[in-house]
């Protein structure tokens, strides 16, 4: 495994023989965020609809997303979690990243670890889901 720094400080021991990102490394590595991002996105759409709310992130490895409750769809991110779970597909709900007041409806969703066929599959499993 590689790991990539942006910045290396030689009197660090812990850094020392580690490679520095290369501009053309980082470039590829915002793309294929970007694009799993955007797949991520236009997937919940398609499946969830009206029953979820979200921006589209600009950067970062993860949606914030909260259920609307919309058509009687399940509000609970605990509940659909375990609902989740019976489809094949895990997320971690929002409400434990909460300091005070919880938010039960939230959720938190990465795209960090899987391709965009993957994300396909897996939106369309908590599709299934709601």
């Amino acid at each position: 495994m590689t790991v990539v720094s942006l910045r290396r400080d030689p009197q660090q021991p812990w850094q020392r023989g580690r490679p520095t990102a290369r501009p053309a490394t980082l470039a590829r590595v915002r793309e294929v965020y970007a694009s799993r991002a955007k797949t991520m996105g236009e997937c919940l759409k398609k499946e969830l609809g009206d029953a979820i709310e979200f921006t589209q992130p600009g950067g970062g490895l993860f949606f914030w997303a909260r259920l609307t409750g919309a058509g009687g769809k399940i509000k609970d991110g605990n509940e659909l979690a375990k609902r989740a779970i019976e489809q094949g597909v895990a997320f971690v709900p929002g409400a434990p990243f909460f300091a005070t007041n919880p938010d039960l409806s939230s959720l938190r969703l990465s795209f960090a670890t899987l391709g965009e066929e993957k994300i396909r599959e897996g939106v369309e499993r908590m599709g299934k889901a709601v």
